[in-house]
């Protein structure tokens, strides 16, 4: 009798534990990022080092998905567009940077990966996700709901760019200090939005995920869903995009 009070007492308490967890997530206000144009387009060559990056502001940290709590894991990511292209930069510090897939399409998120979610329009449920593993393959879906992709060879960005950089080994030995991407999505892909180019004060959902594996497993996130899921859009950050222009 005394072991089933105590077994029972045990889900009361794990039960309590989520339901608070859940209560932390749908209260907790979406993370904001300003977006500002850029007057030059970017060299996307993974480096990060044209000028207009040092002036472009970090997008914020990036926390356990599951649970929102801080991570070890440095994860820097910065954001700029101009009437063409939404340009993504970011660096991930690692010390053991693996991956095995090289083709475009392949299942990257089942190795270490930066991927990018974006809704555009709130009046639809279709988004677009972008991923890049350290080896610079690429993966791009365009899903017209949650978990419902076109098939990945249907569509696929013809002008979209991106490019790597290594500071290290990709073959999971250790004694790397992580890895840089450039991203840079055509404008005229992110379909419905309301603008394009979208005007100063537009308004789209966004995410940001970092999934790592060795030498231990994390997802990480800009917003996290507080699920083991990243197709959560309701818990998308929002980026805001700004008239103010970076030299």
């Amino acid at each position: 009798m005394i072991m089933r009070r105590i077994r029972l007492t045990s889900v009361v308490l794990v039960l309590s534990g989520l339901l608070l967890l859940l209560a932390f997530a749908a209260e907790k206000p979406a993370p904001l990022y300003t977006v500002l144009r850029t007057r030059t387009p970017i060299h996307v060559d993974g480096k990060l080092d044209d000028p207009v990056w040092a002036a472009a502001p970090v997008v914020g940290k990036f926390l356990n998905n599951v649970d929102g709590s801080p991570s070890p894991l440095e994860t820097e990511a910065k954001i700029l567009y101009d009437d063409r292209f939404l340009y993504f930069g970011y660096r991930c510090q690692d010390e053991n940077v693996w991956a095995t897939l090289k083709k475009r399409d392949e299942h990257l998120w089942t190795e270490e990966v930066f991927e990018v979610f974006l809704r555009a329009d709130l009046r639809y449920k279709s988004y677009i996700e972008l991923e890049v593993n350290p080896l610079g393959a690429l993966i791009d879906i365009y899903l017209v709901d949650v978990r419902k992709p076109l098939h990945y060879e249907s569509w696929n960005s013809e002008k979209i760019a991106w490019a790597v950089q290594v500071d290290g080994t990709v073959d999971g030995k250790g004694k790397d200090r992580g890895w840089s991407c450039e991203l840079a999505l055509p404008m005229e892909d992110v379909v419905p939005a309301p603008n394009i180019p979208p005007k100063p004060g537009d308004r789209w959902m966004l995410n940001l995920y970092r999934v790592e594996s060795k030498p231990q497993k994390a997802a990480l996130a800009w917003s996290p869903t507080y699920r083991n899921d990243f197709h959560i859009p309701d818990k998308f950050g929002v980026i805001v995009f700004s008239d103010k222009q970076v030299p």
